[in-house]
């Protein structure tokens, strides 16, 4: 640990984001929190500890098994409702921060949540750097990554519109330079194409 370039460390509550920051001064070693679920009630601590966040897309829902009739706390109903605003206070707040997937499988989804980002009142542009300049920027790699610049490591995504828009397309990726195109879409099963 003593070794790393910088540390990395969970933090979703605003509780821990606070504890993480505290320990991560006691180390004193270069630190990146992630987690973020809560972010948008910690954006001023992360400013002062100048301290990035990764902020997972997996937005808290309610749980599917829970009972209708429990009443859940207010603060509980406030996270839900308030995290896709964490991205946009922390840019608010001076934070850098990156997205990252943890637990969002389709591609799909991933847009969705990012989307839920913009829809709370960050930027498309930011939330474009939040996918691509600020990881890089964030793990020191934005000298080979991140943006579109001479020397760079070609990677792409190229859309027929909108990247946050749901009926955008993917028309091919460049990774590493070389082009790659999207399988063809299979529709799905119906009972009458089975017999």
């Amino acid at each position: 640990v003593i070794a790393s370039p910088r540390l990395l460390l969970p933090a979703s509550r605003l509780a821990e984001i606070d504890r993480m920051l505290r320990f991560g001064k006691e180390m004193k070693q270069p630190l990146v929190l992630y987690g973020g679920t809560e972010a948008f009630r910690g954006a001023a601590l992360l400013a002062a500890a100048k301290v990035p966040m990764l902020v997972n897309l997996r937005w808290p829902e309610r749980e599917r098994d829970l009972d209708p009739f429990i009443k859940e706390p207010l603060r509980t109903l406030e996270t839900r409702d308030l995290a896709p605003s964490g991205p946009a206070e922390l840019v608010k707040a001076g934070v850098k921060f990156a997205f990252y997937s943890g637990g969002v499988e389709r591609p799909a989804d991933l847009r969705k949540a990012v989307k839920k980002a913009i829809d709370a009142g960050l930027s498309k542009e930011e939330a474009l750097k939040g996918l691509t300049l600020y990881p890089a920027q964030i793990f020191g790699l934005d000298n080979r990554l991140g943006s579109i610049e001479v020397g760079k490591i070609a990677n792409l995504t190229i859309m027929d519109g909108d990247l946050f828009d749901e009926k955008s397309k993917l028309k091919f990726t460049l990774i590493d330079g070389s082009k790659y195109e999207p399988a063809p879409e299979v529709a799905p099963a119906t009972p009458e194409s089975t017999r």
